[in-house]
């Protein structure tokens, strides 16, 4: 029998993939989505950096969602290990470009059309690079003279970088300088703390269909102590830990389920 028979679960528990309307709020959460929205008014350049598992593509997915379609044109990358010519390929296509052998007259290329779009149609491009701790620290110094525009000063493009913590680190390296300066918004994402943590598990719960106690108290905080309040660790050692239950015919989630989840991940 399968845990959502088992437990009465109306869809699978701790699915990846919820609909805008059924992701998890809370206050830390809304205040970085708010510095989002900011930057792409603003046409800023910011950072979101924090460990795995920290919910940094959940907020990426809170903020595309967010954008409207005639407003703004996000540009996914997460290929990073690019070099430059590369990179500004990948970005030409992405606009609809066919790429020169040039890489200068590429580069003239992609800023003439992101020009040409915030002029005549109103758009704003907005760059979102992921896993941006892997990109080369050559293509990392180029963001400052893609984003600068003319002689008026007015920003086009704005560049939202979010990658593991060690991107900070990177953004300390003399070379990229001119690129730290010019980032107006940083967020770093931490785990959740205790009660956060609860009222994120009741809220997965509920959204598989399930509103009753699952967890014993003792579970929840063997969780947070086990996932250290990183939503992704959280959902995967939930997850096991019904197994484990499941397996057992145990109709609450104890301690000893959770620790048999924790190990799961660890093997």
């Amino acid at each position: 029998m399968t845990i959502q028979a088992f437990f009465g679960f109306a869809q699978p528990p701790f699915s990846r993939d919820l609909p805008p309307d059924q992701r998890f709020r809370c206050a830390s959460l809304d205040e970085l989505h708010a510095r989002l929205a900011w930057l792409v008014e603003t046409c800023a350049i910011g950072t979101v950096v924090g460990e795995p598992g920290s919910g940094k593509s959940t907020a990426l997915r809170r903020l595309r969602d967010s954008l409207h379609p005639e407003l703004v044109r996000p540009i996914y990358i997460h290929d990073t290990d690019l070099l430059a010519p590369g990179f500004y390929t990948h970005l030409a296509l992405n606009l609809g470009l066919e790429p020169f052998q040039s890489r200068a007259r590429t580069f003239r290329a992609i800023r003439d059309e992101i020009d040409r779009l915030h002029r005549e149609r109103h758009l704003t491009v907005l760059l979102v690079v992921d896993e941006a701790h892997r990109m080369r620290s050559e293509v990392l110094a180029e963001l400052p003279v893609l984003t600068s525009f003319d002689w008026d000063g007015q920003a086009r493009l704005p560049v939202l970088l979010s990658g593991l913590t060690g991107l900070l680190g990177r953004l300390r390296m003399a070379v990229l300088e001119p690129l730290a300066q010019r980032i107006t918004v940083r967020y770093a994402l931490r785990g959740f703390d205790r009660d956060t943590t609860r009222t994120y598990l009741e809220h997965r719960l509920r959204v598989a269909g399930l509103d009753r106690p699952l967890f014993t108290e003792p579970a929840i905080e063997a969780l947070f102590d086990a996932s250290q309040g990183l939503m992704r660790r959280i959902d995967t050692i939930a997850l096991h830990a019904l197994h484990a239950a499941a397996a057992r015919r145990d109709r609450l989630v104890d301690t000893d389920h959770i620790r048999a989840g924790a190990e799961e991940i660890r093997t």
